[in-house]
């Protein structure tokens, strides 16, 4: 029987296979990488949306709360449409913003729209819950500085009994007079919105960078307050308040002063952050740092950071702007002369004597990742 031959392949064809089957792989690979920039890129936008998200739902949270007793507004207005906060200051709670410096216009969009930018603005105000259901309350831990010294602690909150604010999980004044730790709860508290540097888009982890645009934290303090004057305990020694650190109050003259909503309203010297809120700086020192590394804040961060938490991380801009009431054309503008507090109402020299028809905060948020930016705006009706 005869045997059929079988050529195989020639070796052209074979260097012809191989240079197909190469460029099948450059073509697979290129496309592959494009999918995975493209997905990075939606993923970086959808954590920024996210993330702004979740800091605009705290913010507006608090915003829209009462600020000061029963139903009062920054809006209210007399029946000869004066401002009602100029004709009669509030009486408990206040409403501040500080502007270290104007906002500064970077440019404007191809459909002809203002960028600003701001690192300097703080948002500081009384928040106040209504409703009896838990969520509705401001809750803070207390714990004495030694197991046998607990005297401060049961000065505080004996001065609480009968207080409504009191959490219902607990006894009326404390878990326990002479017990080392307590709990504590009110619909009232201080509430301050404020920016830590953190770093750069080129250095993100280098708060003193002097390359690429400087990024910050948003931060969140809070501290909770006794509702009335009633409740305001004394005799607490200055030592002692290292023991509340989430508590609206400050070392005094003599003892510690603890904070009620009625202070806050009478004077801008009666909160945590003192009389250094009634001037704006020349020049902030916010965007300065310590030598210890610690911000050089506008006001005492010892006292600040341990009642903050973290908002948002890589922030490149943190600004707020005001509709006054009383304006012929409602416009958002930085304020005069940097500082708007309530508390200045009618006071000598103060040249902001109006109320507030709205608030407008911009946040604009920098993604290491995609080295893109996101920015959203939330406006407020007061």
């Amino acid at each position: 029987m005869q045997a059929r031959s079988r050529s195989g392949f020639t070796l052209i064809e074979l260097m012809v296979a191989m240079a197909l089957t190469l460029l099948i792989m450059v073509i697979l690979t290129q496309a592959f990488s494009i999918a995975l920039e493209t997905f990075a890129t939606a993923k970086g936008i959808g954590d920024l949306t996210h993330n702004l998200r979740v800091a605009t739902v705290n913010l507006r949270d608090d915003v829209m709360q009462d600020h000061f007793e029963g139903k009062r507004r920054l809006s209210d207005v007399t029946l000869t449409g004066g401002s009602q906060l100029v004709a009669e200051k509030p009486q408990a709670g206040f409403f501040a913003i500080l502007q270290g410096s104007p906002s500064l216009l970077e440019g404007y969009d191809q459909n002809y729209l203002p960028s600003y930018r701001a690192v300097d603005h703080v948002l500081y105000m009384t928040v106040k819950r209504r409703g009896n259901r838990a969520e509705n309350f401001f809750y803070t831990s207390l714990t004495a500085a030694t197991p046998a010294d607990p005297r401060a602690l049961d000065a505080f909150f004996l001065a609480q009994q009968g207080n409504s604010g009191m959490s219902a999980s607990t006894p009326p004044y404390s878990i326990g007079i002479g017990s080392t730790a307590g709990y504590f709860s009110s619909q009232w508290a201080e509430v301050m919105y404020y920016l830590v540097r953190t770093g750069s888009t080129e250095q993100p982890n280098n708060p003193t960078a002097t390359v690429g645009t400087p990024t910050f934290a948003l931060m969140r303090a809070e501290f909770v307050m006794v509702p009335s004057e009633r409740n305001v305990p004394t005799g607490i020694p200055i030592a002692s308040s290292p023991m509340f650190p989430t508590i609206a109050c400050n070392p005094g003259a003599v003892d510690v002063e603890i904070f009620s909503p009625a202070d806050s309203a009478a004077a801008a010297s009666q909160r945590v952050v003192p009389t250094q809120f009634a001037a704006a700086p020349a020049v902030s020192p916010m965007l300065s740092i310590q030598p210890d590394g610690t911000p050089n804040l506008l006001f005492p961060y010892a006292r600040v950071a341990p009642a903050s938490t973290l908002v948002l991380p890589n922030l490149i801009s943190f600004q707020i702007q005001i509709m006054p009431t009383g304006t012929a054309v409602p416009a958002f503008v930085d304020v005069p002369g940097g500082v708007y507090d309530t508390a200045l109402i009618n006071a000598p020299g103060y040249r902001n004597n109006f109320g507030l028809r709205a608030i407008q905060i911009t946040l604009r948020v920098w993604d290491p990742k995609t080295r893109q930016t996101r920015q959203i705006t939330v406006v407020q009706d007061m």
